[in-house]
């Protein structure tokens, strides 16, 4: 329990901190992060359980409250050690008696017990809360009566259209409430108060617009979820406060899609107020009400300050913060107590799990490798058959052993790959090892990988290494990146691509120049992985070599990384010969978070000859949404081919402005009735 509330902390701190930094960027995105902290204090104790790998470093758990020792009871150690190996040989009595127990201090306080209890009343507790407030709003919901104002109905479906709400939402009016909220996980429903028959036109649009983002923004599973998470994590103070903010920026996101709309922050600020003055009865915290008390100034302020981005995410944004939301998540979950030296007793804690084993404990922590199991029968014989003096003989054998993968037959194998004289049977032996994949093995073939003469045989000892995946091998497969055989030197980077180790990442950037030009391919696509972007200047480099595809893979892996530079090796890009890297680094530039000012090669790339260029031109400048791209973009949507038109259709309705609304009312004439049906949706989330 105490290293699931270490872990979690850590994440919600990890999130707290990114939020204050980007307390300047949308209300979307920084609600996406609590949306993914949220989901991460679920994904971790499952994670935690399944996770491939550990990593010891959180504190020590206290050990358990040990026998006196030796010294202090007044035993000799010889006749502590006879007494201790009596225990572990002889079965544990099955009830204690009162000889047993301790003379003076007393019975001791159950506190992990007692902890356990509290903490499961609360819980309790908080969803019995959660389950009064989803049955409050569901009633309310239920009574309330269904809107059938034509005005309201007509303005609702013009909302819904333009937030691209799929689900099938009820609207109802009701005389229990004073404020606008939304409900219902399954069947979301908006329920009005009586008194909107007097807002103004504006005010009802401004409120549809609130509670539909909800919706189609999945605002309510969300709301749920955190309640049903604050309820597991009661006792932590900072899961209170991500549920209050994830309500908070989803709050706020919902208030930019309204003035995203068209509204007018001074007016759609004085609906709010004019609806929270007006509050009487609380509506259930299970439902998403319009307009809380709760940090409603802050809301305010952020409505009518100037100068905030109140953009949509994109989902190549919002795929990037998931990927790296995966990259905290996972360590944490792999986080394990380290082990210790039990202070009471004298005893390791590798001990400790062997004397817990003798008892009939549970679990024994990994130690050094287990040894090799016994051969069976028909491995036996099959390594018998490895000394055969017929070299058919032997490869039939070593196949067999690498086809029944049993790890029985390491030591066969591995003498096979060492002395035998024939290569194809060496050959083979690396090749069966690589398919037992135990790394017991790793040192066998890392002493052959030294001796061995035969280029192939080198090969597949290093393919070996990478099917068994074990890191220890990394500087044996360094000390072959510079092999006279190219077949070597392509499995070596392809392995330390698998070993994933980041001292084979930073060898590889000595290969920029290597003879063999598929290893140069190979080391253009693997530098994007090296951290801290300490391969970007060998990746410049293999922007200019002489093979295409080295320069494409070479500009693919700079898409990993920002700065000024990177954004110039894309703009040089642009003007390579080589469609396949124009392609490759138009598209790129739509992803860098920073860039705001669409570069003239790009907004050039538009004319190039390949369609596939255009196409991500135009899919880059949308993303970057540069006006200055609209007079190229409107030329775009007379192209010959259907996909590009759509691509530069999809451009314009990301950039917006007067230009690119007029550009889109032309299209509604269009051909191509995806090319129509963009344009109409794009004109319907705009004002001119």
């Amino acid at each position: 329990m105490i290293d699931l509330l270490v872990k979690t902390t850590a994440l919600l701190l990890v999130v707290t901190v990114a939020t204050h930094l980007l307390r300047r960027r949308t209300a979307a995105l920084r609600h996406l992060l609590w949306t993914f902290a949220t989901v991460g204090l679920v994904a971790i104790p499952v994670l935690t359980r399944i996770s491939p790998f550990s990593l010891p470093i959180l504190p020590a758990a206290a050990p358990e409250t040990a026998a006196p020792s030796s010294v202090a009871s007044g035993v000799e150690p010889d006749a502590a050690a006879t007494v201790r190996e009596s225990r572990l040989d002889s079965p544990a009595p099955a009830l204690a008696t009162g000889a047993d127990t301790p003379a003076a201090g007393g019975r001791a306080i159950p506190w992990a017990a007692l902890f356990a209890a509290l903490w499961a009343v609360g819980a309790a507790v908080m969803l019995a809360r959660l389950g009064v407030g989803l049955v409050t709003a569901a009633g309310i919901a239920r009574r309330a009566r269904e809107l059938t104002d034509e005005r309201w109905l007509a303005l609702a479906d013009r909302c819904i259209r333009f937030l691209a709400v799929r689900a099938q939402v009820d609207i109802k009016v009701s005389d229990e409430v004073s404020m606008p909220f939304a409900t219902g996980l399954v069947r979301p429903t908006i329920v009005l108060p009586v008194r909107t028959a007097d807002w103004t036109q504006e005010q009802r649009e401004a409120v549809l617009l609130h509670e539909l983002s909800h919706v189609s923004r999945g605002d309510l599973a969300m709301n749920a979820l955190s309640h049903v998470v604050r309820a597991a994590y009661w006792v932590n103070p900072l899961v209170w406060f991500a549920a209050f903010r994830l309500r908070v920026e989803g709050e706020r996101a919902c208030d930019d899609a309204v003035l995203r709309a068209g509204a007018k922050p001074s007016d759609y600020a004085d609906h709010l107020l004019t609806i929270v003055r007006a509050v009487g009865g609380a509506v259930p915290n299970a439902a998403l009400a319009m307009a809380r008390r709760t940090d409603f100034e802050g809301r305010l302020l952020a409505i009518l300050e100037p100068g905030i981005p109140r953009a949509r995410l994109t989902r190549v944004r919002a795929a990037g913060l998931a990927a790296l939301f995966l990259a905290v998540v996972m360590p944490l979950a792999a986080m394990t107590p380290e082990r210790r030296v039990s202070g009471a007793s004298g005893l390791t804690s590798e001990r400790q799990d062997e004397e817990a084993s003798l008892q009939g404990g549970d679990e024994v922590k990994q130690g050094p490798p287990a040894p090799l199991p016994a051969a069976s029968g028909t491995v036996a014989a099959l390594g018998e058959a490895l000394q055969d003096e017929n070299v058919s003989v032997r490869l039939a054998a070593v196949n067999s052993l690498g086809e029944i993968q049993d790890p029985a037959a390491i030591t066969a194998l591995a003498r096979a790959l060492k002395e035998d004289t024939d290569a194809r049977v060496r050959e083979a032996a690396a090749w069966a090892l690589g398919e037992i994949d135990d790394n017991r093995a790793v040192p066998h073939l890392v002493e052959a990988l030294r001796a061995e003469k035969s280029a192939k045989v080198r090969e597949k000892i290093v393919r070996a290494i990478g099917n068994i995946d074990d890191a220890t091998a990394t500087p044996a497969v360094i000390g072959v990146l510079r092999d006279a055989s190219p077949e070597v030197r392509r499995a070596a980077v392809e392995t330390i691509n698998e070993l994933e180790d980041q001292r084979g990442m930073e060898a590889l950037m000595g290969l920029v120049r290597d003879d063999d030009t598929e290893v140069r391919r190979k080391v253009a696509e693997s530098l994007g992985h090296l951290e801290n972007g300490a391969g970007i200047d060998a990746l410049l480099t293999l922007t200019r070599d002489s093979d295409p595809e080295v320069r494409a893979n070479a500009i693919e892996s700079l898409g990993h990384f920002e700065g000024q530079r990177i954004v110039e090796a894309m703009v040089n890009a642009l003007k390579d010969a080589s469609p396949h890297v124009r392609e490759r680094a138009a598209d790129n530039l739509g992803d860098f978070e920073n860039l705001r000012t669409a570069p003239r090669a790009l907004i050039d790339a538009l004319t190039d000859v390949n369609r596939e260029v255009r196409r991500a031109a135009a899919n880059s400048l949308g993303n970057i949404g540069d006006e200055a791209a609209v007079p190229a973009l409107r030329r775009l949507v007379a192209d010959n081919d259907q996909d590009t038109r759509r691509r530069a259709v999809e451009a314009l309705k990301e950039i917006g402005g007067e230009e690119a609304i007029q550009a889109l009312m032309g299209l509604l004439r269009d051909p191509d009735p995806e090319v129509r049906k963009t344009a109409a949706e794009a004109l319907g989330k705009r004002r001119g």
